[in-house]
């Protein structure tokens, strides 16, 4: 049993998640963060705009908990008919707050319970003051990774959390805990506590239909299932949950609710009440972390993920997501995928957003956030598929055509160059990273005018006008540098006539060059 150390019951660490704040609220203005709590999240759903978080993994994750919430609430549409239904007569959120509300459920959502602490591993409280760590620790943009290595101070730090920071940090690491060692002791826990497995959405891009409140956006994103499925609060709560007995223990879910709210990780926090403010307010100065569920993949995980070259979606720092936008916009298009999110949003009668977001980790160690936000009009799917995918084609023969523009310019203003130093004397021209940087607020609005009813052809045209500006001024810059000598004139006249001819012999910008020839 855990043991909190206090004088007397009433003194209990509490931090009841339907009644604290705890969900970061976008309010209808768009201009205030309201920190709600679960009950209060779904009373305002219809006039809050959205979840809004720093980290678009907290966001992600807030949806999921939401969203485990209204399956286990009784939410979960049958089919797709019903879903259909459920989103445009906008089902109101009233049964989710009133299964809140009654005394049972209310207690599964303390965090700081003495027998069910909510997202937690009770049977950790033995090993937590002797073992635990800062609670930074949790926080994967700050933690790096779960190693124990001599320069993580931060992980030994003290400074304590405040219970709603920690809450959000938890709930991200059930979703998006990293793979490998973390920093419970082997011998007292064993290797398969102590070697976690990638979260369910560490390895793919999350996406998430957004509409124009909370309610729509958690509607939108429900799943048909035959059941709801059970709700995970806490680890105990659950007789099929993993023994570590070894690392290849997997369970399938058993719903909606189950998926939505697995707990990724075994997590366990000290609270204490922080000192010099009210009393009441919890802060959390200790945490004990281990591996957690590891849950099959099936149908469920299938709902939202995008296939690239028939593999998931994967973040990646190096490459923005909104050059496999044609792969989002494609899954709306594969009559194959069932009732997939895509083929649910696909029979809307109104446009929506589509969030996209996935954690970039280098084996252990996070990179960081990828996120993009695309339009979606279910009757411009096949123009904003074509739009995507031969906009990122043209945004990549641009890139192409400054390279060879740098090569150019590499050759006449070094010609005695060794072969050697070739590479880093062409990095003085090549202007292909400004390109890439600078195609992406082209490429939305190209995607903004055609999901707004711009024909893809002419938006496209004007798309490659915009990208032939972009790459001849990203060349223009690096050329500035070049001595103001026969041999520096030389080689920028060389390069600039390499990249109009590349550009005009490029697959796709010869074809809507030719197409803007012959528009009248």
């Amino acid at each position: 049993m855990r043991s909190f150390s206090l004088e007397s019951e009433t003194d209990r660490p509490s931090f009841p998640l339907d009644t604290q704040g705890c969900i970061p609220g976008l309010t209808k203005n768009g201009r205030r963060v309201a920190l709600r709590s679960l009950i209060e999240t779904f009373l305002h759903a219809e006039e809050d705009l959205a979840i809004t978080h720093p980290s678009p993994g907290t966001v992600v994750a807030c949806y999921e908990l939401l969203l485990a919430i209204c399956h286990a609430a009784g939410l979960t549409p049958e089919d797709p008919d019903q879903w259909k239904e459920q989103v445009e007569e906008r089902e109101p959120l009233t049964r989710v707050v009133d299964w809140l509300s009654t005394p049972a459920n209310r207690r599964l959502f303390d965090l700081f319970d003495p027998e069910r602490p909510f997202g937690q591993n009770i049977l950790l409280a033995e090993h937590l003051d002797e073992h635990g760590y800062s609670p930074v620790q949790m926080v994967l943009e700050r933690a790096k990774d779960y190693n124990q290595f001599a320069d993580h101070v931060h992980l030994h730090n003290s400074e304590p959390m405040k219970a709603h920071d920690a809450f959000l940090a938890m709930i991200t690491q059930h979703c998006y805990g990293l793979g490998g060692r973390v920093m419970a002791p082997v011998k007292l826990f064993g290797k398969p506590f102590t070697y976690g497995s990638v979260a369910r959405l560490g390895t793919r891009v999350r996406v998430l239909a957004i509409g124009d409140s909370v309610a729509d956006t958690l509607r939108l994103n429900l799943c048909p299932s035959d059941s709801g499925g059970t709700l995970n609060t806490t680890w105990t709560g659950n007789p099929k949950r993993r023994t570590f007995a070894s690392n290849r223990e997997t369970r399938p879910a058993d719903g909606p609710a189950d998926w939505h709210s697995a707990l990724g990780r075994s997590i366990l926090l000290r609270p204490r009440h922080a000192p010099g403010v009210p009393p009441g307010e919890m802060v959390v100065d200790r945490i004990l972390l281990g591996a957690g569920e590891s849950i099959t993949v099936d149908a469920l995980a299938d709902h939202d993920t995008v296939y690239v070259n028939s593999r998931p979606l994967q973040a990646s720092l190096s490459r923005a997501l909104w050059r496999d936008a044609h792969a989002i916009y494609g899954a709306s298009l594969d009559s194959s995928r069932g009732s997939s999110l895509f083929t649910l949003i696909a029979g809307l009668d109104r446009p929506i957003k589509l969030l996209a977001v996935g954690l970039d980790a280098v084996n252990t160690k996070v990179a960081g956030w990828v996120r993009d936000v695309f339009p979606y009009n279910p009757l411009r799917t096949g123009a904003l598929f074509t739009a995507a995918k031969d906009g990122a084609l043209l945004a990549d023969e641009a890139v192409q055509s400054v390279r060879r523009a740098a090569a150019v310019a590499c050759r006449y203003a070094y010609p005695g160059k060794s072969r050697e130093n070739t590479k880093t004397l062409m990095g003085r021209f090549d202007a292909s990273d400004e390109v890439w940087a600078r195609a992406g607020a082209p490429f939305h609005h190209l995607l903004e005018a055609v999901a707004g009813g711009t024909g893809a052809v002419d938006a496209l045209r004007d798309y490659a006008a915009t990208m032939r500006r972009v790459a001849t001024e990203a060349l223009d810059e690096r050329l500035r540098p070049l001595p103001p000598n026969t041999r520096g004139w030389r080689a920028a006249v060389q390069a600039r006539d390499e990249l109009r001819h590349q550009l005009a012999t490029k697959h796709m910008f010869a074809m809507y060059q030719e197409i803007a020839d012959v528009t009248p």
